[in-house]
């Protein structure tokens, strides 16, 4: 007899955990820009220039991970099996979900390409922006604005997303690579083979890996499952990846697959996200990651300049990775943890996320050009991470000019020569 309580079932329960590190839908995170009470603060502001830098839009696994998802599809009858003859413990609509579930060709087929989903964060991030900032965002000359893509298909059609959010045909610059602005470390010599392609990289990952924290959440699926074989690390990844890849963020439409977790299994594979992405573009590595964040960083800060002085852009947006995101909080020096990430033990108040740089993420630089009657008296920089007020920057996200050039001149003296070589694997 199967005995099964009907509010530990995913498929009705109230309050499903959405959290997914770097996978995260953007919907999930982000704010209103339309909202933001930093670009209402001081009504005699107006704004004259806008800086984003922005991650591509949700993307479709690479081809390593897809196989992972495949592998564990091809289970799926035996994960129903299992439920029927009374070894499984997940709830019957929960079985059903999975059971009636398609997969869809072009996640599996499409490796790493911009998801529906992923073209529509990007358009309607560049709506609530234009009705943010009606009076600036219209009437484009050649001159008023820079949209530059990084290489590849995910962040083309991430700009052409964008570009259409804004409702106007504008033109989309290309880069040969991505070593501009928006990734100097795609090119960094040093960098990819000490970090990317270093020995360490996954050093504290495979601890954790190793812990009893880890070890006991897959027991837990097996368990939950009641399978006649024990799951591999990259089954375990498969399933999860089945799981976040394919929830809908805009429809906020869960997956079947999420109903194998618990809320704390997901803890403890998001902290496996948090602990790549230390090690790879954060605090971990923060001798390049610092040194690399401040490279946009300087470019901001010549670009408002410009504006400020009546020759720069009404906007300048450029489409990259969240690795370039990354980075850019460490060269902030914001959710730094005053002990580092490990993986031999998960801090369940660390500061570090890789829900901070989720698909879609993104960082908004307003200058506000500020006047009491009719005088210019002063302008300000109001910044945005997601669509919410930077907070822990200056005034709660808002820069006096000072302040804005105390933080960012130094970044003007920022060199990469420590790169050694010119890196062409990529």
């Amino acid at each position: 007899m199967r005995n099964v309580l009907t509010l530990e079932c995913y498929w009705n329960s109230e309050c499903k955990y959405k959290y997914f590190g770097s996978k995260t839908p953007y919907e999930t995170v982000r704010g209103d820009i339309r909202d933001s009470i930093a670009k209402t603060k001081d009504t005699g502001c107006e704004a004259v220039s806008i800086w984003v830098i922005t991650r591509h839009g949700k993307r479709n696994p690479d081809v390593n991970f897809a196989q992972n998802m495949q592998h564990i599809i091809k289970q799926k009858d035996f994960i129903v099996s299992s439920y029927e003859i009374g070894n499984s413990s997940l709830c019957a609509q929960d079985i059903e979900n999975i059971k009636n579930w398609d997969v869809d060709m072009d996640m599996m087929s499409k490796p790493n390409e911009i998801a529906k989903e992923g073209y529509q964060d990007l358009l309607r991030f560049a709506n609530r922006m234009q009705e943010s900032f009606p009076k600036l965002l219209k009437d484009f000359q050649e001159q008023d604005y820079l949209f530059l893509q990084g290489f590849g298909q995910r962040f083309e059609k991430s700009a052409r997303a964008f570009v259409e959010g804004l409702n106007q045909n504008l033109i989309v610059e290309n880069v040969t690579t991505d070593s501009h602005v928006m990734a100097p470390y795609i090119t960094c010599g040093k960098y990819q083979i000490k970090v990317r392609h270093g020995p360490d990289l996954y050093h504290e990952e495979e601890e954790y890996k190793r812990t009893a924290d880890y070890l006991n959440m897959k027991e837990r699926i097996e368990r939950k499952l009641g399978l006649n074989f024990t799951f591999s690390n990259e089954d375990i990844t498969g399933i999860y990846d089945l799981c976040r890849y394919t929830w809908d963020g805009i429809s906020d439409k869960p997956s079947p697959w999420c109903a194998i977790f618990s809320v704390e299994d997901l803890h403890v594979l998001e902290y496996i996200d948090d602990i790549r992405h230390y090690y790879r573009n954060g605090y971990g590595v923060s001798q390049y990651s610092q040194k690399f964040g401040q490279v946009p960083l300087a470019d901001l800060l010549r670009k408002l300049e410009q504006a400020k002085n009546g020759k720069g852009k009404k906007i300048v947006s450029y489409f990259t990775h969240a690795t370039m995101m990354d980075m850019i909080l460490v060269a902030l020096n914001l959710y730094n943890d005053t002990n580092p990430l490990m993986g031999a033990h998960r801090d369940i108040n660390r500061k570090w996320t890789s829900l901070l740089s989720t698909f879609a993420s993104n960082m908004i630089a307003v200058l506000n050009r500020c006047s009491k009657h009719g005088q210019i008296e002063y302008y300000n920089v109001a910044f945005y991470w997601n669509e919410k007020p930077l907070l822990d920057l200056c005034n709660r996200g808002v820069c006096s000019w000072q302040e804005f050039e105390d933080i960012f001149k130094p970044f003007l003296n920022t060199t990469i020569d420590f790169c050694g070589f010119e890196w062409t694997k990529y």
